[in-house]
This record gives C-alpha cells, structure tokens and sequence, in this order.
C-alpha cells in the first residue's frame, strides 16, 4: 500500500547534509561564478542597473540546478517565467477566479508542477537503468529519490517517496531560495554604498586575494570565498540588519513555560529575528551598519542572538550556499566595478525589498575576465 503524501514530511537533515557536503560545494562553486561573471559582464561603462533584478538572474540560476540540474535554456526561462507568476499569489487577497492574481499563481503552480515532475520522472529513470549504485547525488531530486519512508503500519515497510510529493516539495524548496539569497547581494550593495570605509576594507581584501589567483594560476575553491574575515563580517552584518526572514511561527505541541510565561498546547507563536537582530542588549548601535563588531562577537553566529537562517532543527539547509552565493558575488562585484547608488529606502512590509530595486551606476575598473 502506497503512503499518502498527506501523511509524509521531508527530512531537512537529507538536503542539509547534501548541500554541506565539500563534493557538493567544489562543484557548485564554479557554477555561481560562471553565473556572476556572465552576469556581471553584461554591465555596460555607466549603465544604470537595477541590483535587485540582477541578482535575481544569478540566484535563480543556481537555485534550479541546486535542485534540479537544469542548465541555461528553454527550460530554465520556462521555470523562471513560472515560478515569477506563482510567487505574486503567496501574498495576495484570497479571491479565486479567473484574472486574480491567485487563479493566475496557482494556474502557473500547476504549469510548474507538471514540468518538475516530467523531470524527476526521467530522473527516476534514468536511475533505475544506473549501474554504479554509489554514485554521489548531483542535485535536490537526486537526494530526494534516493530516501526512502516509512510507511505507517505495522511493519514498517521502506519504500520510496512519491514522485509527486518530491516534484512538490522541489517547488517549495524554490521559494525561499529565490526570494532571500538576491535579496541579501542587493542589502549588501546597499549597505555598503552607504559606508565607504567597510567597502574600501573589503575591496582591498577581495583584492587580494584575486593578486594571489592570478599569480599562482589556480582556480578559486569554495574555501577561497569562504575564508575571507571581512567579506564575511559583511555578510554576517547585513543578514542582521537586512532581517529577510523577520519572524516565523511556531506551534505548541504542548503546554510549555518560557521565562514564568505559560504558552498553551495549540497556540502560535511569533517568533521574531528583526527584535533580536535589533536589540540593544545584543548589539551595540544596532541601527549602525558595522561589519567591525563581528571582529569581536563572531562567535554569536551560533547562539540565539543570530538567527537570519532560524535555528534548532528547522535550521535552513542552505545557509552555507547562501554564505558562498554571497561572496562570489561580492568578490567579483568589488574586484571589477565601481559604482554610485541612487537614492533608495527599504520596505520591511509585506516582505523585505528595495523601493526603486536598488539602482546603481556603474564603472569597470578593467575589461572583466
């Protein structure tokens, strides 16, 4: 007997421990920067760009073959196209009808749902005609085909997940990997804009090490990227102040006390990161865009005073993809450009953006390569 979908949930431990993995990363790494540098050098001498948008070509990118392996072409803009329509309905009024903007995202989830299927259909098998049975996954849906679950009866039986609870579960997996990884690049282009010194500092780094590839040669590694303090003072500083992700709920399972206060079995909780991040008994200046403090706190990464990527069990799986997103894109956006931001303002509500995208105009510092 086959397991209801209704009745299964995904193990986030399956596709954390995919997307951690130093394989996964290796190979990864030289597809955000080949999707950077294509990017990037599209820029025109004194084109006004719009980095909210820009950022989105990039992570969008990377996000589909994280998951799904599809390359650039008619599938990827199919996907993209989709995927652009389905998102405008998670926050709307909840009218149904033909012309809504909920009709039409559900219309395109649908239309998103049957291709992602198709894909894992081949997928699963092609797997089924695979000899080498130890070959590494290459992608979410490889991770997801590859598990398998317990059925709720008596015995227990291990069977494999339905395609149709995997080809949803990829969807899903694509939203908050489309929305707050291009959303993170844009606040740190923003915030740095704004303070001229910690883009100096980091320029001066990322320099740096760009003098040290080129002069040995090699390739950059995902360690590379990763091993750079400020850049990553930078991004820990903009994912505390850009607060993305501004809350979550959560449900009591049952009666629990926290600090003399009885939540009740059954009720929701708002949990909110943005009065964490911006608390004063947790950061000096909280309001101050300061990169420097993680010099001294860095360790606060890991307790519950940081939490852009939540914490506990539902700790998001790709927090390390983001962190290596990030810096490929600030290190040859700082290593090649130069550029003057428009004015602009952030909106926090109903979700975090820029109000004009962020436009900028810039200037190469050498023909990009």
């Amino acid at each position: 007997m086959a397991t209801p979908s209704s009745l299964l949930t995904l193990n986030p431990l399956l596709i954390a421990g995919f997307l951690r993995s130093p394989q996964f990363k290796t190979r990864i790494t030289a597809h955000i920067k080949s999707s950077v540098v294509s990017t990037l050098g599209s820029w025109q001498h004194m084109q006004v760009l719009l980095v909210q948008e820009e950022t989105k070509k990039i992570t969008f990118e990377v996000l589909v073959k994280v998951l799904m392996s599809v390359g650039p072409g008619e599938d990827l803009e199919f996907l993209k196209r989709e995927f652009e329509e389905f998102i405008k309905g998670l926050i709307c009024l909840p009218i149904k009808f033909p012309g809504t903007i909920l009709y039409k995202s559900l219309k395109a989830k649908e239309r998103l749902l049957k291709v992602v299927k198709k894909i894992v259909e081949d997928r699963k098998l092609a797997m089924e005609e695979e000899t080498d049975e130890k070959s590494m996954a290459k992608d979410a849906v490889d991770v997801l085909l590859r598990d398998s679950s317990e059925e709720p009866s008596s015995d227990l039986i291990k069977q494999s997940l339905p395609l149709d609870f995997i080809s949803g579960n990829i969807i899903e997996m694509m939203i908050p990997g489309e929305e707050t990884v291009p959303m993170a690049m844009t606040l740190a282009v923003k915030f740095l804009s704004d303070c001229p010194v910690a883009l100096q500092q980091l320029m001066e780094e990322n320099m740096e090490l760009k003098k040290q590839k080129k002069e040995c040669g090699e390739d950059y590694s995902w360690t590379d990227y990763l091993s750079l303090p400020f850049t990553q003072n930078v991004i820990s500083e903009t994912l505390r102040m850009a607060n993305i992700i501004n809350g979550v709920w959560r449900k009591a399972l049952k009666d629990i006390d926290i600090k003399g206060y009885l939540i009740p079995k059954g009720w929701c909780v708002l949990t909110s990161f943005i009065s964490v991040h911006m608390d004063e008994e947790n950061y000096e200046n909280p309001y101050l865009f300061e990169p420097w403090r993680w010099e001294k706190i860095g360790a606060a990464a890991n307790n519950n005073s940081f939490t852009p990527f939540g914490g506990g069990q539902r700790l998001c799986p790709g927090l390390e993809l983001s962190r290596l997103e990030i810096s490929i894109f600030l290190h040859h956006l700082v290593t090649t450009y130069r550029w003057v931001a428009q004015e602009d303002e952030i909106i926090y509500f109903p979700t975090v953006k820029m109000k004009k995208k962020l436009p900028i105009k810039v200037t190469p510092l050498c023909n990009y390569q």
